[in-house]
C-alpha cells in the first residue's frame, strides 16, 4: 500500500479552485498555509480509533525476566496499543529440532496499568514513558542472565537503570535478533548476558540512544528519554517459563516539514480523503461559505472509510468471569475473563 502523494500534488489540485488561489498563493510553492493544514489534516485523519492496517507497527521483541514488569524501549512513535503477543520462545516440543511452531498466546492491551506483585504469566500490557518505568538497581560482580535457552525464567536483578548522569541504561534484549519466527533450535541452557564489573558503568550526560557501554563483560544500551516501556501485569513468575512478547501499535502522526515531502503512511487509495480535508481546511482558512459542507463531507467520507475498514470479523468471543452458580472463579488463582482466558490446563496458567 505505498504512499506516492506529495503535499506539493495536493496543493496544485487546491489551486483549482479559485476561492484557494489567495490562501494557497498563485505559484503553489508556498509553505504556508499550505502545511500547517497538511500538519491538522493528517492529525485528525489519524486520530480515529481505526487499527489501519497500513499504520501498523511492531514494537521490537521483549524477553521478559523473572519479577521485571516494566521494559524500556527505543519505540518514539507509539500513538496507542493495539495487542500483542508472547510465545514460548524456548519450547521445542512441537517437533524433534525444535523448529515447529511454538505456543503463542494473545496478550490484551489496556491503557493503565499499576504496580502488581502478582505473579503469573503475563496477559495485560501497556505503555507509558521510558522515564515513568521503574528502575533496578546495578549490581557490582553480578551475572545478569538471559532466558534464552533457559528452561525456566533465570533470577536476575531488574535489567534497567539509571546511571549518575542520568541516562537510562538496559540490556537491549533485541540484539538477539528474536521474533515471532525465531526458529529457537534446541539449547536447554540459557547464555547470560555477562557479568557486571566493580565500578557502576556511567556515560556523559544526554548520551544519545543507542550508545553502549562494556560493564564487565555486559552491554548496556543508552535507551532514548522519549520512548516508551512496555509495562506487563502479571509479573513474570519466579521458576516461570521465559515469554517473548511482541507487542503490537499504531504509530502517531509525523510531523511534516516540507510540502515536498509524501504524506506517509496514507496510501494513494486513501489519499482522496486527506484531499477532501485539505480543501476543507483551506476553505476554512479562506473564510467562504463552502467551509461548513465541506468539512461535513470530509467527515462522513472518513466514517465510511472507518465503517468500510470494520467489515471483517473482530476475533473476539466472551468468556465467564466466574461459575453459574456463582461460586468465584471457575479455577485458578486469577479470575477467569477476556484477559484471563487461560487456565492451567491449556498452558496460561500457573
Amino acid at each position: 500500500m505505498a504512499s506516492t502523494t506529495r503535499i506539493q500534488d495536493v496543493v496544485n489540485s487546491a489551486r483549482s479552485y479559485a476561492a484557494l488561489i489567495p490562501v494557497l498563493g498563485e505559484s503553489g510553492w508556498t509553505q504556508e498555509p499550505a502545511l500547517t493544514i497538511a500538519n491538522d489534516v493528517l492529525q485528525r485523519f489519524l486520530s480515529y480509533g481505526m487499527d489501519w492496517k497500513w499504520n501498523r507497527s511492531y514494537v521490537p521483541s521483549i524477553l521478559t525476566v523473572a519479577l521485571q514488569q516494566d521494559y524500556v524501549t527505543q519505540v518514539t512513535d507509539l500513538g496507542w496499543l493495539e495487542q500483542g503477543w508472547r510465545i514460548d520462545i524456548n519450547n521445542t516440543s512441537n517437533s524433534p529440532t525444535g523448529q515447529g511452531v511454538k505456543p503463542i498466546f494473545t496478550m490484551e492491551s489496556v491503557r493503565d496499568l499499576g504496580q502488581t506483585s502478582t505473579q503469573a504469566q503475563p496477559f495485560q500490557l501497556s505503555w507509558i514513558p521510558n522515564d515513568r518505568a521503574f528502575m533496578g538497581t546495578w549490581q557490582p560482580s553480578t551475572v545478569y542472565p538471559c532466558g534464552y535457552g533457559a528452561q525456566t525464567v533465570p533470577r536476575s536483578p531488574i535489567q534497567q537503570f539509571i546511571d549518575a548522569n542520568g541516562n537510562i541504561l538496559f540490556i537491549n534484549s533485541n540484539t538477539l535478533g528474536l521474533s515471532i519466527n525465531s526458529p529457537g533450535g534446541t539449547v536447554v541452557t540459557g547464555t547470560p548476558y555477562g557479568t557486571s564489573g566493580l565500578v557502576q558503568p556511567v556515560l556523559p550526560a544526554a548520551s544519545l540512544p543507542g550508545a553502549t557501554v562494556v560493564d564487565g563483560t555486559v552491554t548496556w544500551t543508552v535507551a532514548d528519554p522519549n520512548g516508551i516501556a512496555i509495562r506487563l501485569t502479571a509479573l513474570p513468575p519466579l521458576g516461570g517459563l521465559t515469554w517473548l512478547v511482541v507487542p503490537v501499535y499504531q504509530r502517531k502522526p509525523v510531523i511534516l516539514t516540507s510540502i515536498q515531502q509524501v504524506v506517509r503512511p496514507i496510501p494513494d487509495e486513501f489519499m482522496y480523503m486527506f484531499r477532501r480535508g485539505f480543501y476543507a481546511k483551506c476553505f476554512e482558512h479562506a473564510g467562504t461559505k463552502n467551509a461548513p459542507v465541506s468539512y461535513a463531507q470530509w467527515e462522513e467520507e472518513i466514517n465510511i472509510a472507518v465503517r468500510s475498514g470494520d467489515r471483517e470479523r473482530e476475533e473476539a468471543v466472551f468468556y465467564p468471569s466466574e461459575s453459574l452458580t456463582m461460586n468465584g472463579p471457575a479455577r485458578g488463582t486469577l479470575p477467569v475473563g477476556p484477559a484471563w482466558p487461560y487456565s492451567s490446563f491449556d498452558g496460561g496458567g500457573w
